[in-house]
């Protein structure tokens, strides 16, 4: 019995934690608090995931970053936006991303 509750325990905190398939962006693959979103065409950022701590946006058609354009991603770590159409980032792209460590 007590294996039951201990394996019962485990699948609601990992229900509990991270980020589930429902509140994953479309065309976007969620694991634990990583957002994946390799490859899809997308020309806008996703709508945010507060617990999410990696954003990977490669691949993209992503020309234009606007002031805050990450600003409800405050958790993020780590962002990947390489191999996009970047053309204008603007001044305050990043503002508020205070635990950003690569970029």
């Amino acid at each position: 019995m007590s294996t039951c509750k201990a394996f019962v325990l485990a699948v609601i905190l990992a229900l509990c934690t991270g980020i589930s398939s429902g509140q994953c962006p479309a065309n976007c693959t969620c694991t634990g608090t990583a957002v994946r979103c390799i490859g899809q065409q997308l020309s806008t950022i996703p709508l945010s995931l507060p617990d999410a701590t990696l954003l990977d946006l490669s691949n993209n058609m992503l020309a234009s970053l606007p002031d805050d354009a990450f600003k409800d991603w405050q958790n993020l770590t780590e962002l990947n936006l390489e191999y996009n159409r970047l053309r204008n980032i603007s001044q305050a792209t990043f503002r508020g991303l205070t635990k950003l460590r690569i970029l």
